[in-house]
């Protein structure tokens, strides 16, 4: 890593490389400072799909998020390509009910599923935006033609396609039959064997939430699973974990986590904080205050501050104290030569903004921009008044602090996009219905944790007799 970033002219130590590798979602840490891809790690390796009623009559496979976690998730499912016998299955269109649909997409998550559903090339005239990011009762949904495996190697309705990918880049994955199709039951040797995967996948599962939390996202909790249990796990006799979920999971179930989904304890709240991350929050919690017992100072990416100085421009107003005034929370107390530092780093990034900025090209952006600092100016303040809280951060309320740092989390992705000005004009609509359900969600929880802190700030003071 070091040696590559070097060759690029970017500075870029050992321990530095192994910081990037150690929270890269695309690397699996092993001993001794080695580290594996995800593209090394499951390519070759089994999984299978069994396919629904609707899909064999149509005759019609929807890999949807079904490949996930063998797959690079970045790719959308209609461009991954199939072969059996070495011959390439052509694409297919299906018409299917949303519902259906919605679960061939859950393992993205029940939030993302209807996005991946609209952004299929068979779906390109349907507007979300228009239906309030609502999905038709029937969606076209792009997959590959099983004709052949039915007219030449006897698919039968309840058989199972066992897979492998044997390119991670282009998205190619052979598939074989496996006929399961009269095994209704899980009878005999290969259904006690695929009984007992379903068992030992609900074990992993469960010593995964105890060990690693919630994760990044749901193909995250899936990605470890497998990867730390192969030998297990991709086997020819495996099941499905669209099978599991659906008909074998007892004490694992989709549960909601802030704004988004994650793999849990069924029917239990998933906790912000927990054995996995709670090194992390003594870490912060301790580090809340310089050694001169001062506050620690508030922070704003360089990236987004960047973001503020095109807004500023936008709003045609070249006010640098104004501008210090709209990032910061109002009862912010600068340190010393803190103010000096900024200004000067707003001069320097406008410096270059300056020469560059066209106003009337910016007017489709602008607004969207205009919104979205908005709503990171109020976010941010938050996250820093809990952040200062004397107290554990374990005493907030869990769910609205889950929520709170993935509003974060989520409009700094969005700030940090602005630098592909082409794809935001093509979605500013759909940007800002967004920032508008971020608004709202924002609005339910700064109650609850603004109550918190100011909880926390009264019981600092005991009454002296």
């Amino acid at each position: 890593m070091a040696k590559f970033f070097h060759s690029i002219g970017v500075p870029f130590n050992d321990k530095e490389s192994a910081e990037y590798l150690e929270n890269c979602p695309w690397v699996f840490a092993l001993e001794d400072g080695m580290y594996m891809s995800k593209a090394g790690a499951f390519t070759g390796e089994v999984f299978s799909i069994k396919p629904t009623t609707e899909e064999y009559e149509q005759r019609i496979l929807i890999p949807g998020s079904r490949c996930i976690p063998f797959v690079d998730s970045e790719m959308l499912s209609s461009s991954l390509v199939f072969y059996a016998n070495g011959k390439k299955l052509k694409p297919k269109t299906g018409v299917f009910d949303s519902d259906l649909a919605i679960d061939m997409f859950i393992m993205y998550g029940e939030e993302y599923a209807p996005q991946y559903i609209a952004a299929d090339p068979a779906n390109e005239s349907l507007d979300m935006v228009s239906r309030d990011f609502e999905l038709p009762n029937k969606v076209h949904l792009t997959g590959v033609d099983i004709s052949p495996l039915i007219e030449r190697q006897n698919l039968q309705k309840g058989d199972r396609l066992l897979c492998s990918v044997s390119d991670w880049d282009l998205g190619h994955i052979n598939v074989v039959i496996l006929h399961d199709g009269e095994n209704t039951f899980d009878r005999g040797f290969d259904g006690s064997a695929r009984l007992n995967w379903y068992r030992l996948l609900e074990e992993a599962l469960l010593e995964s939430f105890e060990r690693l939390g919630p994760c990044g996202s749901l193909e995250e909790q899936l990605a470890n699973v497998f990867f730390e249990n192969m030998d297990s796990l991709c086997m020819p006799l495996c099941g499905s974990f669209e099978e599991y979920l659906n008909r074998y999971a007892k004490a694992v179930g989709l549960e909601h986590f802030g704004v988004e989904t994650r793999l849990w304890y069924r029917g239990k709240d998933v906790p912000a904080v927990g054995p996995w991350n709670a090194t992390d929050f003594d870490f912060i919690e301790k580090k809340r205050y310089t050694p001169d017992k001062t506050l620690t100072p508030f922070s704003i990416p360089a990236d987004v501050m960047e973001q503020y100085v095109v807004d500023m421009h936008f709003n045609r107003s070249v006010d640098y104290n104004k501008l210090m005034k709209k990032m910061y929370p109002r009862d912010y107390v600068f340190h010393k030569d803190e103010k000096s530092y900024i200004l000067w780093q707003i001069k320097d990034i406008d410096d270059y903004i300056a020469k560059k900025y066209n106003w009337f090209a910016d007017q489709r952006v602008g607004p969207v921009r205009r919104e979205a600092l908005e709503l990171f100016t109020k976010v941010n303040a938050l996250v820093y008044e809990v952040d200062c809280s004397s107290e554990s951060i374990k005493q907030f309320p869990q769910q609205e602090l889950v929520i709170l740092t993935q509003l974060y989390s989520h409009l700094y992705r969005i700030l940090q996009s602005f630098n592909d000005i082409e794809s935001l004009e093509r979605d500013a609509d759909a940007l800002l219905l967004s920032l508008d359900g971020m608004d709202w969600n924002f609005e339910d929880i700064r109650g609850p944790l603004e109550r918190a802190v100011e909880s926390q700030r009264r019981n600092r003071f005991k009454v002296v007799r």
